[in-house]
């Protein structure tokens, strides 16, 4: 599972969780949700795996693609 913890636009945390790598690709390759690229990426897990991305959310489809996840299936 993938999960991703980020500010909104009112500051509000908030958590939005994939069951697959896959299926955030797809999302984000479709654009099925309302997360702009702009709000702050405060925490990523994988399979409860912290990956240490902060930032942009804009910028954590490239930061995953550098990623090996396998490791931690």
């Amino acid at each position: 599972m993938l999960e991703i913890t980020y500010l909104d636009a009112g500051k509000r945390e908030k958590v939005v969780q994939f069951e697959t790598y896959n299926e955030y690709v797809r999302s984000e390759q479709a654009c099925w949700h309302d997360i702009h690229d702009y709000f702050k990426t405060l925490k990523v897990t994988y399979n409860g795996h912290d990956l240490n991305y902060q930032g942009p959310y804009g910028d954590l489809y490239r930061f995953l693609l550098k990623v090996d996840l396998k490791q931690y299936d």
